[in-house]
């Protein structure tokens, strides 16, 4: 067996069928001490919102216990918005439903029928002869659906990211002297073309042939 982390069950409920939910409280006693909470709407502080409240402890149940009667199915809140959030959820694998037949309703003709209905053979509680044993027997399938949630491993903690390192500053180093290097080849270089010499031309009048001088 995993270890028994704490499992959250929300309770869903018709306010008409209080008594039922009474019931169900104390038979889950046990369960409580080893680490299983309910939760159902009377654990609001007088004063606070109703639907945030119930959507965050929807979003942090583990299980979801549905106390189906005619006095559920009649109820809109519960049986549309309630139930419908907690298939939703578990269409993702993300929630335990369990349902628990008060009264006969109409169930089968709902969501419901997609589950395995507690008590035994989905016998509604008020036919039992001895209700208490009704009751343990839907405790025993709850800490069934327990011990089933608490083998699913748990998502690990997500990896601290490291701290990231202060930039270092770059040393500065001296560039090395290069000198320039001198090409050699085994063959001499040739030798340079002289330049032909530029004609000068002398400003002014054009110069005339010197004569021969007679003596």
């Amino acid at each position: 067996m995993a270890s028994a982390h704490e499992a959250s069950v929300f309770v869903s409920y018709s306010h008409l069928d209080d008594e039922f939910k009474k019931r169900f409280d104390t038979h889950m006693a046990q369960l409580h001490r080893e680490g299983v909470r309910t939760w159902f709407d009377g654990d609001i502080s007088p004063g606070a919102e109703l639907d945030p409240n119930i959507r965050r402890a929807l979003k942090q149940a583990d299980i979801f216990v549905a106390l189906a009667s005619p006095n559920y199915l009649a109820s809109r809140y519960c049986f549309e918005t309630e139930y419908g959030f907690a298939l939703r959820k578990a269409a993702r694998k993300k929630l335990f439903v369990i349902v628990v037949l008060l009264r006969q309703c109409q169930w089968r003709h709902t969501r419901m029928a997609r589950y395995k209905l507690l008590p035994k053979d989905a016998k509604p509680i008020d036919q039992w002869a001895r209700r208490g044993d009704a009751w343990e027997d839907v405790v025993e399938g709850v800490r069934a659906v327990v011990k089933q949630f608490r083998m699913v491993p748990q998502a690990p903690d997500a990896p601290k990211k490291p701290k990231a390192l202060a930039p270092t500053r770059p040393t500065k180093t001296k560039p090395a002297s290069v000198r320039p290097r001198r090409v050699t080849s085994g063959k001499a270089a040739p030798a340079a073309k002289p330049q032909p010499k530029r004609s000068v031309k002398l400003a002014g009048k054009r110069a005339r042939p010197i004569k021969p001088r007679k003596c």
